[in-house]
């Protein structure tokens, strides 16, 4: 028999590398990139920072909360007409800024004085700054409708603060002022400005006009107030200066036509905007009797 020889153990062969090159090596050594997050993958302390920086953001300024018009459904401040409540689902927004446009003799002081003895009547404290009324005088022709206004200041629930336009020019260097002091003081919720038209003229052109009436909205907005601005102006004629630089900013645009019908002078009441609510859009008629009475509608051919 033919004896087989004994077969060697052979080694497993070697799998064959390919020798690394500097260039290899390079690439080797880099880390891959991290893919970017995206919205919806963000850590839970982004998150939590984000959420931080948007309340810091939006506390910050009252104002933001009402131009962006993130808070709906606020609560209204009656203004005391019936008729004007119900063209306006219940009055003005709590604590915004509400502008009445008006020609001389259209009832914009007393229809601002409604809206603040409506406060009163409801345990508010009011404030009522002016730049033209003498205070003696003021106080003796609200008496014929009925507001006792020397009473009601004594009991600390109506202010009366002459104030010069300059003095406002002051408070927007100041930041607040005199009238801030009032409204932290006495805790006011409803005030009014008669009439913001004064503190205007203080400017020469429109930019420093925009500038100063952005300052006093801002500061006024930081106030938990429901303000009316009176401005002096006729709605029936092309608007330019005062009005056409703060209707934008106003949350709330009320006008009231003085005109003449058959050698006699009568009033209207509409509405021109008012924020985050479904207000009347027709034209009334209204009267000043003990205080402001709304009437019918009317059509606007019949204001010409």
């Amino acid at each position: 028999m033919v004896r087989k020889k004994p077969t060697k153990n052979k080694k497993p062969m070697k799998e064959y590398k390919k020798p690394k090159t500097p260039k290899m090596k390079k690439k080797l050594s880099k880390k891959p990139k991290a893919k970017p997050e995206t919205r919806g993958k963000l850590k839970y302390k982004q998150k939590v920072n984000l959420k931080t920086h948007l309340k810091k953001t939006l506390n910050k300024s009252k104002k933001i909360l009402r131009r962006t018009r993130i808070l709906k459904n606020l609560p209204k401040a009656s203004s005391g007409i019936a008729g004007f409540d119900q063209m306006t689902q219940g009055g003005f927004e709590k604590n915004s800024i509400n502008l009445t446009v008006g020609a001389t003799g259209s009832g914009k002081t007393i229809f601002a004085m409604q809206f603040l003895m409506e406060g009163i009547k409801k345990g508010e404290t009011t404030l009522f700054v002016t730049f033209e009324e003498k205070k003696d005088e003021f106080y003796k022709n609200m008496k014929k409708f009925g507001w006792d206004l020397d009473n009601l200041e004594k009991n600390e629930k109506f202010i009366f603060l002459e104030y010069s336009p300059e003095k406002v020019k002051m408070m927007l260097d100041e930041g607040g002022g005199t009238i801030e002091s009032l409204v932290l003081r006495y805790k006011i919720t409803r005030m009014v400005i008669d009439s913001i038209t004064s503190f205007t003229l203080l400017f020469d052109d429109a930019l420093s006009k925009k500038q100063a009436n952005l300052g006093l909205f801002d500061i006024l907005s930081k106030w938990n107030t429901t303000t009316i601005l009176t401005v002096q102006d006729d709605p029936a004629k092309t608007k330019t200066g005062e009005t056409s630089t703060i209707e934008f900013e106003g949350d709330s645009i009320t006008l009231l036509h003085f005109i003449k019908q058959k050698r006699k002078r009568k009033r209207f009441i509409e509405i021109l905007k008012m924020r985050g609510t479904n207000h009347s859009k027709e034209t009334h008629e209204f009267e000043i009797k003990n205080g402001i009475q709304i009437g019918k509608r009317v059509k606007l051919k019949e204001l010409k």
